[in-house]
């Protein structure tokens, strides 16, 4: 089941909560604390998957509900993370602005953000999340949470997973690749099949290089390795192992196998080579998938990207990292000097109810959605109008303004399950099972003023030596001065980097 497991009682009582919601809603929890109007302007980045509305069902449902009115303001995502340092730098804080844990680290000592642990008391749905919720500890800055994370409820397993065209193996008798060197194998042969074809096709390096590096047993930067004497950081692009990573990745470069442009590839570049069948793999959100074989099934029904799975290294081993419950990486951080926050930290924990979820991930009941059989589901004129289009979750919920790239703190997956093709649950389930998928808690742990001032010094060394890493994989400067390489890493000051990382792993490590 995807998400969390519910006992029977569990569903139960679930159902009659959702079913009595109409009749309770006007004396629901933000309701009974306040009833006055209140303004408030949240700020967050507008992603194009998902166009963000400021007139949506949920935030009039919240309205209705809370006596609150969010003034949404998007920022195109390619401009916001220098938008919101603005904004933070400058003393220019909104009420609320979504924020990564980097950023919460950086600014809470300047005293801009709220302290929300400070309310715990007054949050007794949140503190649940809390507890639930260990890897949430890593966010703590100097024993205080200055916002809220973004976490989910039914949630689809994510992972970036190897994706390839079954139909087009199958048309010329190729097995499934099992191992990386299988898959050079069949990328090679598909080359000669269609010399015009980019077999293997990236939107930029950063889309995959992570992904690819753990699988061939070594890691892209500073990441976390579960294989280490019960797990450690690492910054693996020093590592002998990487060498094979950058070997093996020019090679398919030379032979024309993979994208030529992989580094600097748009989303819509990448979406054409697969949707023209100009490319036939990609290793990436396997989620994608879903749009190209929903889309291209009309005017080529063997069209057919599958997640197969993950892939073996020259050590035999294989390994994926699936990502945890969430997306913690995402803050909602709260201004200090914010008008009443009582009110916002009561309007946040009741976000975190069942009954908040249900708003900000479903809208309003009679318009958006119904409840059949004591469940939620997406309202019948919604799932006709958007069940043929190129996105039909992200463009749904655009319109209710609904889920993660809205504005939910707690995330409920059941629209995408419903709306989506029945390969989404099978793919996540199947992920779940992959005997080489390790979940890997991608949080950093929270570091001092000391420890961070030094990782931005030892950052600044790096990032120019960095840029160079490109050059190995398209063959600009040759491999046997790899080792060479590594030893700058090594000397502008990985091994202290990975002290820090570990150090602040250490203090909250259970």
């Amino acid at each position: 089941m995807i998400g969390y497991r519910q006992s029977a009682f569990n569903r139960i009582a679930l159902g009659t909560l959702l079913a009595l919601l109409p009749a309770v809603s006007g004396c629901s929890y933000m309701k009974a604390q306040t009833s006055e109007p209140f303004t408030l302007e949240l700020i967050r980045s507008d992603h194009p998957a998902q166009v963000l509305r400021t007139d949506t069902p949920v935030l009039r449902e919240i309205r209705r509900i809370t006596g609150t009115t969010l003034n949404l303001v998007p920022v195109p995502l390619s401009s916001y993370s220098d938008k919101k340092r603005s904004l933070m730098t400058t003393g220019h804080m909104p009420d609320i602005l979504l924020i990564n844990p980097n950023e919460m680290t950086e600014f809470a000592r300047t005293g801009i953000f709220l302290p929300v642990s400070d309310y715990l008391e007054q949050m007794p749905h949140f503190r649940s999340i809390l507890e639930e919720n260990p890897l949430m500890q890593r966010l703590y800055v100097d024993g205080k949470l200055y916002g809220f994370p973004v976490t989910a409820q039914h949630y689809i397993q994510n992972a970036k997973a190897p994706m390839i065209r079954t139909d087009i193996l199958k048309k010329h008798q190729l097995e499934v690749p099992r191992t990386f060197d299988e898959l050079y194998t069949v990328l090679q042969k598909l080359k000669e099949l269609y010399p015009d074809s980019i077999p293997w096709t990236a939107r930029g390096i950063g889309s995959f290089l992570n992904a690819v590096a753990f699988g061939l047993g070594s890691g892209a930067g500073m990441y976390f390795d579960p294989d280490l004497r019960g797990g450690r950081y690492l910054y693996g692009t020093n590592k002998p192992e990487f060498k094979e990573v950058l070997m093996y990745l020019n090679r398919l470069y030379r032979e024309g196998l993979i994208d030529s442009d992989f580094d600097v590839n748009s989303q819509q570049r990448w979406s054409d080579n697969l949707g023209s069948g100009k490319s036939f793999f990609y290793y990436d959100n396997y989620t994608f998938a879903l749009n190209f074989n929903e889309a291209l099934k009309r005017d080529h029904p063997d069209y057919r990207l599958e997640l197969i799975p993950y892939l073996a290294n020259a050590k035999g081993s294989a390994r994926g990292f699936l990502y945890p419950k969430g997306w913690l990486s995402d803050i909602y951080a709260i201004s200090s000097n914010v008008e009443d926050p009582l009110r916002v930290i009561k309007l946040f924990d009741w976000l975190y109810s069942p009954e908040g979820a249900l708003a900000s991930n479903f809208g309003i009941r009679g318009e958006t959605y119904e409840i059949v059989d004591g469940e939620p589901r997406v309202s019948a004129r919604l799932a006709e109008t958007y069940k043929q289009t190129a996105d039909p979750v992200r463009m749904m919920q655009s319109e209710v303004g609904a889920g993660l790239l809205a504005i939910s703190p707690l995330v409920d997956e059941r629209p995408a399950m419903e709306l989506s093709s029945p390969d989404l649950l099978r793919w996540s389930e199947q992920l779940k099972r992959d005997p080489g998928a390790i979940v890997i808690d991608n949080v950093a742990p929270s570091f001092t003023k000391e420890e961070r001032d030094r990782l931005t010094h030892i950052r600044s060394r790096l990032a120019p030596l960095e840029q160079e890493l490109l050059k190995f994989i398209i063959g600009t400067r040759p491999l046997s001065e790899y080792e060479a390489y590594a030893e700058q890493l090594t000397g502008a000051g990985v091994p202290e980097m990975e002290t820090i990382y570990n150090d602040a792993l250490a203090r909250v490590r259970p």
